[in-house]
C-alpha cells in the first residue's frame, strides 16, 4: 500500500515537472540598440517573477528588427520611430510605445563642455550636407558669440542608414531645413555625405569614433553620450529657446501628444511645441505580429511589456531612459491587456 502511494506521488511529481517544462516560454526580439540595456534588466526581473518565461533581446537596428519580425524570425522588435498605420496594416503588425528618449548631436571640440555649443536645425542640416565645413563658420559663430571656435574642418561621423528609413535626427532636420527633404528625403539620413565624413556601423563604433576624432560631430542617444562623457549640443526648439536633452525637456515634448490606438500610436515627438521641449525627442515602440501561430509567445510579449509599464519605471530612470508620462500608461496598459486576452 505504501509503495503504491509512493509510486503515485512519484508519478504526480514527474507530471508536474513535465508540465513546467512544457509551459516554459522563450521569447526573442531584436531591433533598436537604444533601449537594449533596459530591455535586458527588465527581462531579468520579469523572469524572477515568472520563472517559466525567458525574454531574450539582441540589438541590431530598427530596420533589421522589422524585417526579422515580418519574416517570423523573432517574436517582437523595437523601433525608435513609429510605423505609419498603412505600414502596420501592410505588414500585419501592431506597435505600442513603452519608453521615451532623446537623440542629440555630439561634438568633440577642445575645451567645450556638454551643453555649451548651440545649434539650430538649419545649421545642423548645413553641416551634414557639407555646406558648412569649418567650426568658425559665420552661421555657427552667430549662435555662439561667447565662444572662441577653432578654424578647423568639421569631421562628420554618421551611421549607416538604409534609404527610406525615417530617423529621429533626419525627421527633425527635415522639419527645420528647407532643402533637406529634396536632397535626403523625409526623415532620411541616407544618401551622399561630404568626402571627409566617416561612416560607422553601430552606436558603439559611432561613439568611439567621435571620442577619438577631434573636431568631429555626430549624433546618438543622450544616455550613451553621458555614459561616454561626450559633449552634447544645446538645440534651438520650435519656441526659439535653446534647450538641453533631459527628462523634463523630453516630457515637455510629449505633453501635447495624442496617444491613440486608432492611428497605430503613430506619435512623432520631433520639433514639438513648448518652451522647454527637446526637439529630437522620441518614443521607443515595440512591434508584434497581429496574429501568429505562436500565440503563447505573442501573449507573453504583451504580458511582459504590460508588467514593465506598471513596475519598470524606476529601472528605466536608473538607466537614463525616460518612462512614458503617468497619464499615458493606463491607456497603453489597458490596450495591451485587451490584446492579451484576445
Amino acid at each position: 500500500m505504501l509503495m503504491n502511494i509512493s509510486l503515485q506521488r512519484l508519478v504526480l511529481f514527474l507530471m508536474l515537472i513535465a508540465s513546467n517544462i512544457a509551459s516554459a516560454v522563450e521569447v526573442t526580439g531584436t531591433g533598436s540598440t537604444i533601449p537594449e540595456p533596459l530591455i535586458k534588466v527588465w527581462s531579468d526581473f520579469y523572469s524572477l517573477r515568472y520563472p517559466a518565461s525567458t525574454i531574450k533581446y539582441s540589438g541590431s537596428s530598427p530596420a533589421d528588427g522589422i524585417k526579422r519580425l515580418v519574416n517570423k524570425e523573432v517574436d517582437f522588435s523595437i523601433i525608435d520611430m513609429p510605423l505609419s498605420r498603412d505600414d502596420l496594416k501592410k505588414n500585419g503588425l501592431k506597435q505600442f510605445p513603452f519608453v521615451m528618449g532623446a537623440v542629440t548631436p555630439i561634438v568633440n571640440l577642445p575645451n567645450v563642455y556638454p551643453g555649451q555649443l548651440r545649434l539650430d536645425g538649419n545649421t545642423l542640416g548645413e553641416i551634414f550636407l557639407g555646406h558648412i565645413n569649418k567650426w568658425n563658420d559665420p552661421a555657427i559663430v552667430a549662435l555662439n558669440s561667447n565662444m572662441h571656435l577653432p578654424d578647423e574642418k568639421i569631421i562628420i561621423i554618421h551611421r549607416v542608414s538604409p534609404p527610406g528609413i525615417r530617423t529621429i535626427i533626419g525627421d527633425f532636420i527635415a522639419k527645420t531645413h528647407p532643402q533637406w527633404k529634396a536632397i535626403k528625403g523625409e526623415g532620411d539620413m541616407a544618401g551622399v555625405w561630404p568626402e571627409t565624413a566617416i561612416e560607422v556601423k553601430n552606436p558603439q563604433e559611432n561613439l568611439a569614433m567621435i571620442k577619438k576624432t577631434q573636431f568631429s560631430i555626430g549624433y546618438g542617444p543622450i544616455q550613451l553620450a553621458l555614459k561616454n562623457e561626450l559633449s552634447y549640443v544645446k538645440l534651438k526648439n520650435k519656441a526659439g529657446n535653446f534647450v538641453s536633452p533631459s527628462d523634463e525637456s523630453i516630457g515637455a515634448a510629449a505633453a501635447n501628444a495624442v496617444w491613440d490606438e486608432k492611428n497605430g500610436f503613430d506619435v512623432v515627438l520631433t520639433d514639438q511645441p513648448g518652451a522647454n521641449s527637446w526637439p529630437m525627442s522620441n518614443a521607443s515602440f515595440f512591434l508584434v505580429r497581429k496574429a501568429s501561430p505562436e500565440n503563447e509567445r505573442s501573449r507573453d510579449v504583451l504580458k511582459y511589456f504590460r508588467y514593465n509599464l506598471r513596475f519598470g519605471s524606476v529601472v528605466a530612470i536608473q538607466n537614463n531612459i525616460t518612462p512614458l508620462p503617468d497619464a499615458v500608461v493606463p491607456a497603453i496598459s489597458a490596450t495591451l491587456k485587451n490584446k492579451d486576452e484576445n
